[in-house]
């Protein structure tokens, strides 16, 4: 097997992509200084959205567990590169965030009227974080 298949390429943009989304989840723990784009009207408001009842669980910021699944999709994805067996188990990690992007968005939009770029920006990391484990899984 060459030493950089196309599994192993996968993994890597998977370390990176979760990579890339960790410090975007963090900074959206408690933002400032949104930038403009964050504020158009009503339907895209991130200030609407992380400062609703619905921004939080149990206390806890919904961007800190977003930051949290993106230390674990980091390291599985470091795990994948080093070639431990865990390409099933960052497939199912990545369900459980696609599964959580979908429910935040109809969270924001049904529940709270209005729609977080920067939330969006994450969650679509987060698909392309399953995108390619999955294509690692099966091309390994």
């Amino acid at each position: 097997m060459s030493r950089w298949s196309a599994s192993r390429v996968a993994y890597l943009a998977s370390a990176v992509l979760s990579a890339a989304g960790l410090p975007l989840s963090i900074y959206l723990i408690s933002p400032s200084n949104l930038p403009q784009f964050c504020e158009i009207g009503n339907t895209f408001s991130c200030e609407s959205v992380i400062q609703s009842e619905y921004s939080r669980f149990m206390g806890i910021p919904l961007a800190a567990f977003g930051a949290m699944w993106f230390v674990v999709a980091l390291a599985l994805s470091i795990a994948a590169l080093a070639e431990l067996r865990v390409g099933l188990l960052l497939v199912s990690w990545s369900v459980l965030g696609v599964l959580g992007a979908f429910a935040l968005l109809y969270i924001e939009v049904f529940l709270i009227g209005s729609i977080c770029l920067l939330c969006t920006i994450a969650h679509a990391i987060g698909g392309g974080v399953f995108a390619v484990a999955l294509l690692a899984y099966l091309w390994s």
